[in-house]
Protein backbone atom coordinates (compact mmCIF):
# COMPACT_ATOMS: atom_id res chain seq x y z
CA UNK A 1 0.00 0.00 0.00
CA UNK A 2 2.83 2.68 1.24
CA UNK A 3 4.47 1.42 -2.27
CA UNK A 4 1.34 1.75 -4.81
CA UNK A 5 1.17 5.66 -2.89
CA UNK A 6 4.98 6.52 -3.39
CA UNK A 7 4.62 5.19 -7.16
CA UNK A 8 1.44 7.19 -7.94
CA UNK A 9 3.04 10.44 -6.47
CA UNK A 10 6.48 9.90 -8.06
CA UNK A 11 4.35 9.61 -11.55
CA UNK A 12 2.46 12.35 -10.88
CA UNK A 13 5.56 14.55 -10.26
CA UNK A 14 7.43 13.10 -13.79
CA UNK A 15 3.88 13.84 -15.52
CA UNK A 16 4.48 17.39 -14.13
CA UNK A 17 8.00 18.00 -14.92
CA UNK A 18 6.74 16.54 -18.20
CA UNK A 19 4.17 19.24 -18.77
CA UNK A 20 6.52 22.10 -17.88
CA UNK A 21 9.15 20.90 -20.34
CA UNK A 22 6.39 21.04 -23.16
CA UNK A 23 4.91 24.04 -21.54
CA UNK A 24 8.92 25.65 -21.87
CA UNK A 25 9.53 24.34 -25.20
CA UNK A 26 6.29 25.44 -26.66
CA UNK A 27 6.93 28.89 -25.35
CA UNK A 28 10.44 29.26 -26.42
CA UNK A 29 9.33 28.13 -29.84
CA UNK A 30 7.10 31.09 -30.13
CA UNK A 31 9.61 33.35 -28.20
CA UNK A 32 10.38 35.21 -31.67
CA UNK A 33 7.60 38.31 -32.19
CA UNK A 34 9.75 38.98 -35.37
CA UNK A 35 9.49 35.39 -36.82
CA UNK A 36 8.76 36.15 -40.35
CA UNK A 37 11.53 38.11 -40.65
CA UNK A 38 15.16 36.37 -41.57
CA UNK A 39 18.12 37.77 -41.11
CA UNK A 40 20.66 38.40 -38.10
CA UNK A 41 18.60 38.44 -35.02
CA UNK A 42 19.41 39.81 -31.63
CA UNK A 43 17.30 39.72 -28.35
CA UNK A 44 17.78 42.08 -25.76
CA UNK A 45 17.18 40.49 -22.14
CA UNK A 46 16.03 42.34 -19.06
CA UNK A 47 15.72 45.69 -20.49
CA UNK A 48 13.92 46.89 -23.09
CA UNK A 49 16.54 49.90 -24.09
CA UNK A 50 20.24 49.96 -25.20
CA UNK A 51 21.14 48.65 -21.45
CA UNK A 52 19.90 45.15 -22.52
CA UNK A 53 21.94 42.59 -22.51
CA UNK A 54 22.87 41.85 -26.07
CA UNK A 55 22.39 37.67 -26.76
CA UNK A 56 22.22 36.45 -30.63
CA UNK A 57 21.50 32.96 -29.13
CA UNK A 58 19.38 32.22 -26.62
CA UNK A 59 19.68 29.13 -23.96
CA UNK A 60 15.96 28.04 -22.31
CA UNK A 61 15.96 30.87 -19.03
CA UNK A 62 16.72 33.35 -21.71
CA UNK A 63 13.06 33.23 -22.96
CA UNK A 64 11.85 34.46 -20.07
CA UNK A 65 13.98 37.66 -19.99
CA UNK A 66 13.76 39.11 -23.66
CA UNK A 67 12.47 42.79 -23.71
CA UNK A 68 12.93 43.42 -26.71
CA UNK A 69 14.11 41.68 -30.64
CA UNK A 70 15.66 42.93 -33.40
CA UNK A 71 16.64 41.69 -36.83
CA UNK A 72 18.42 42.88 -39.84
CA UNK A 73 18.63 41.98 -43.54
CA UNK A 74 19.67 43.26 -46.81
CA UNK A 75 17.53 44.64 -48.93
CA UNK A 76 16.36 43.21 -52.64
CA UNK A 77 14.95 45.23 -55.02
CA UNK A 78 11.40 45.17 -53.37
CA UNK A 79 10.95 49.40 -52.83
CA UNK A 80 11.22 51.38 -49.96
CA UNK A 81 7.81 51.66 -49.54
CA UNK A 82 6.46 47.99 -50.88
CA UNK A 83 8.93 47.07 -48.18
CA UNK A 84 7.77 48.95 -45.12
CA UNK A 85 3.65 47.93 -46.62
CA UNK A 86 4.72 44.50 -46.17
CA UNK A 87 6.30 44.74 -43.03
CA UNK A 88 3.20 46.41 -41.53
CA UNK A 89 0.61 43.87 -42.89
CA UNK A 90 2.64 41.34 -41.36
CA UNK A 91 2.43 42.79 -38.08
CA UNK A 92 -0.96 45.33 -38.17
CA UNK A 93 1.14 48.09 -37.85
CA UNK A 94 0.11 51.51 -37.84
CA UNK A 95 2.99 54.39 -38.65
CA UNK A 96 2.80 57.17 -36.08
CA UNK A 97 6.03 59.20 -37.13
CA UNK A 98 9.07 58.76 -39.63
CA UNK A 99 12.13 60.52 -39.57
CA UNK A 100 15.30 60.69 -42.20
CA UNK A 101 19.00 60.84 -40.72
CA UNK A 102 22.22 60.11 -42.54
CA UNK A 103 20.15 57.98 -45.53
CA UNK A 104 18.30 55.86 -43.04
CA UNK A 105 14.43 56.12 -42.87
CA UNK A 106 13.18 54.98 -39.44
CA UNK A 107 9.32 54.33 -38.93
CA UNK A 108 8.49 54.69 -35.21
CA UNK A 109 4.84 52.34 -35.21
CA UNK A 110 2.54 50.65 -33.09
CA UNK A 111 0.44 47.44 -33.51
CA UNK A 112 -2.27 46.28 -31.27
CA UNK A 113 -0.89 42.95 -30.74
CA UNK A 114 1.77 43.37 -28.83
CA UNK A 115 1.52 44.80 -25.15
CA UNK A 116 4.46 46.22 -24.44
CA UNK A 117 6.30 49.88 -26.01
CA UNK A 118 8.05 53.04 -25.19
CA UNK A 119 6.44 56.30 -25.10
CA UNK A 120 8.50 58.47 -27.43
CA UNK A 121 6.95 62.13 -28.34
CA UNK A 122 3.36 61.15 -26.04
CA UNK A 123 2.83 57.97 -28.28
CA UNK A 124 3.63 54.48 -27.52
CA UNK A 125 5.75 52.39 -30.00
CA UNK A 126 6.39 49.10 -30.05
CA UNK A 127 7.49 48.04 -33.63
CA UNK A 128 10.49 50.14 -35.75
CA UNK A 129 11.76 49.59 -38.92
CA UNK A 130 14.39 51.59 -40.13
CA UNK A 131 15.45 51.25 -44.05
CA UNK A 132 18.54 52.20 -46.07
CA UNK A 133 19.40 51.99 -49.58
CA UNK A 134 20.92 48.20 -48.48
CA UNK A 135 19.46 46.88 -45.53
CA UNK A 136 16.61 47.36 -43.33
CA UNK A 137 16.17 46.65 -39.31
CA UNK A 138 13.00 45.57 -37.58
CA UNK A 139 13.13 45.76 -33.70
CA UNK A 140 10.42 45.69 -31.06
CA UNK A 141 10.03 48.16 -29.25
CA UNK A 142 12.73 50.42 -30.83
CA UNK A 143 15.88 49.80 -32.20
CA UNK A 144 18.81 49.46 -30.03
CA UNK A 145 21.81 47.97 -32.06
CA UNK A 146 22.41 50.88 -34.07
CA UNK A 147 22.21 50.77 -37.95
Amino acid sequence: MLFRRFYQCISALVALAIACVIGVGFYAANVSKLDALSGERVFYLDNASSQGLRKEELSILDIFRIEGESVRFARTEETEEGLVQRIRDTYGAKILFSERVDGVTSYYCHTDAWQNGIDINGVTVNLHIAVSKDVCAVGTPIIFDGF
